[in-house]
């Protein structure tokens, strides 16, 4: 008899991810306590998809300082990245991360590949709000509290979204 279970699980170990991780600068450790969850939030996810077989990177990872102007815009090299990645997650709560947010809510192809996790205390700021706006190009946008990170609930929301992409990808794309 044909197990469906079994082929089903072994097509999604065989499907593996590109996955960007962005958020706030993981050193040196932050003294808000905001900033800080995030910064070993993020090092877990990322070490945490690897763990699972996906390929995983913060956008800094991916810059290449030895390439020639202007192509060695950090910037420009992690929108590159973007499109190539199934999987954008980003962790908003530091500038570089904000920005980086707001470059992929400038490119519907980039929103369709987003989750932003937001802290709940900054719902009514500007960043929050476009974000959330951005559901209608198909980005997420989930609002987290500061004991939900600390709790490791926001990691496991992450791997949420990864099994359901990944579940895209295998049989649906």
């Amino acid at each position: 008899m044909i197990d469906v279970k079994k082929l089903i699980e072994d097509h999604l170990k065989s499907t593996k991810l590109d996955i960007l991780v962005f958020g706030p600068a993981v050193d040196p450790p932050s003294k808000d306590p905001h900033v800080a969850s995030l910064q070993v939030k993020r090092k877990d996810i990322k070490q945490t998809l690897i763990d699972e077989g996906h390929s995983a990177a913060f956008g800094e990872d991916v810059v290449n300082s030895t390439l020639p102007a202007p192509i060695s815009d950090p910037l420009l090299q992690e929108i590159v990245a973007m499109r190539a990645a199934d999987l954008i997650i980003v962790l908003v709560g530091a500038p570089g991360a904000i920005f980086e947010a707001a470059t992929i809510a400038r490119e519907k192809e980039l929103c369709g590949k987003a989750q932003f996790y937001c802290f709940e205390d900054h719902k009514d700021g500007l960043v929050v709000r476009h974000l959330q706006y951005m559901s209608a190009h198909g980005a997420t946008c989930r609002l987290v509290s500061l004991a939900e990170v600390q709790a490791c609930k926001l990691k496991a929301v992450v791997l949420e979204k990864v099994r359901a992409v990944q579940v895209g990808k295998a049989f649906l794309f």
